[in-house]
């Protein structure tokens, strides 16, 4: 008897509604399988599904057939999620002390199914793409890396690479009280392309595969992607290529409602300034894709502060992988709040100067009331859809209302556009009282949000 996969030491398995494991496996036998604990049936083909194994763990049993017994030891049942996107997702945080610290003493009880193939507790870096035994993954890392700066295929030592995929399943584990269990599957630099559905030796059949090894049944996706669509073309395909991406895993991975989070892109320091528009819609395709397609949610950045120029610091990693967390957590029928999200625009007469005007910009899902660390700041007031100006006199925060001073003629202020988190020079500081920031948006045109 042989397992080809789906079923390794130290597997975190996916539980079902019961809360007992649900996983697939295939398998080479001499007989009719049979297992020590738990249940196992026989599918389509060498294809074998495993059941009725509680959550928790650790657990040991053993399968066996007429002839042979293989030991499976230290298995976990829980929640398992797939991680995917480009390098904020594999991650490039710089390692902190208490990182440092907790991966010397790592929670068994979350688990990662790493790049070598091996599970093992999840630490702060997933991702070590030079291990992957996908060609297209570790042949072009280690190609670049010797041809870049390095010198080397690989590198000597981590003192980075802290993505947020630790952070999410910590959280989860604490939402949930069962044990947690990621896939790390990001890629950095990688566009929608990389991950097509149909493609063949890319970063999705890549993925694809690791789901099937991991037991072919996840509760959902965390990704974080965008940054290599900031181009008109990227931006032009985008909410397509993402419905093929979001259709092909719901497809394959045999769940029509599979629950998807993702992060909004947050900027870039040495971005070229004619990209800003680029990096603007990006952000306001991913803040509405959710009413394109179903049982997704988004999670925003605009507040986080970064290690480099275009990736997210260790501390503002451990803060989106909360924050996705929350989002995975309402959405998926738990006690997890909703992102904040806007909810149109008022135009109302200045209190004190009646011939001119404030615009409210009305938000949802606020915790608490809006605030700010000093001033808040973050808006941009459009003549035209590209053409920011400065016409904001002052902002201020009125529980779930920013209201916006404004120098506009009130006949022509409904013409005007309103954006938060602009192009890629922004300062954004306006969060509620959970510390979830509102959502980059626009430009919107006014007269086209106003509340009735």
């Amino acid at each position: 008897m042989k397992i080809i996969y789906g079923l390794k030491n130290g597997a975190l398995l996916q539980r079902d509604e019961n809360n007992v494991c649900k996983c697939f496996f295939k398998a080479q036998t001499n007989g009719m399988l049979n297992v020590s604990v738990g249940k196992v049936i026989k599918k389509e083909g060498d294809i074998y599904e495993l059941s009725g194994i509680p959550i928790g763990g650790p657990y040991s049993f053993t399968i066996f057939d007429e002839q042979s017994t293989i030991e499976i030891k230290d298995i976990y049942v829980g929640d398992l999620w797939l991680l995917g996107g480009q390098s904020n997702m594999e991650g490039a945080g710089k390692l902190r002390a208490d990182q440092i610290l907790y991966d010397e003493n790592p929670m068994e009880s979350v688990r990662a199914y790493y790049m070598n193939e091996t599970w093992a507790p999840a630490k702060s870096q997933l991702h070590q793409l030079w291990e992957s035994i996908d060609k297209c993954i570790s042949d072009i890392y280690r190609k670049n890396r010797k041809e870049g700066p390095w010198g080397a295929e690989y590198p000597d030592s981590q003192n980075n690479g802290v993505g947020p995929g630790l952070y999410f399943a910590l959280e989860m584990q604490k939402r949930k009280g069962v044990p947690q269990g990621v896939i790390p599957c990001a890629v950095g630099g990688s566009s929608l392309g990389h991950w097509n559905p149909y493609g063949i030796d890319n970063y999705y059949t890549a993925a694809r595969r690791r789901f099937y090894e991991c037991g072919g049944n996840v509760k959902g996706v965390f990704w974080y992607q965008g940054e290599a669509q900031c181009f008109e073309q990227g931006c032009a395909s985008f909410v397509s290529d993402m419905r093929a991406l979001i259709n092909g895993m719901r497809k394959d991975f045999n769940n029509p409602q599979l629950p998807f989070v993702q992060v909004q892109i947050n900027k870039y320091h040495a971005g070229i300034i004619d990209n800003d528009k680029y990096w603007t819609k990006i952000r306001e395709y991913q803040r509405t894709l959710d009413q394109k397609i179903s049982n997704i949610a988004t999670v925003y950045s605009n507040d986080c502060e970064l290690d480099d120029l275009i990736h997210l610091s260790s501390e503002s990693q451990i803060k989106i992988g909360q924050r996705a967390a929350e989002a995975m957590d309402a959405l998926t029928g738990g006690n997890g709040n909703p992102s904040p999200q806007f909810d149109g625009f008022e135009i109302v007469t200045d209190d004190y100067i009646p011939f001119r005007i404030n615009v409210k910009v009305h938000f949802k899902n606020v915790v608490g009331m809006l605030q700010s660390s000093g001033y808040p700041y973050g808006f941009v007031l459009l003549e035209k859809e590209d053409e920011p100006i400065r016409e904001i006199a002052r902002v201020f925060l009125e529980g779930n209302i920013a209201r916006l001073k404004v120098e506009i003629d009130p006949k022509k202020i409904e013409n005007y556009y309103v954006c938060f988190a602009w192009g890629n020079t922004y300062y954004c500081n306006i969060f509620d009282k959970a510390g979830r920031p509102i959502p980059g948006f626009g430009p919107l045109k006014i007269k086209d949000y106003l509340k009735n």
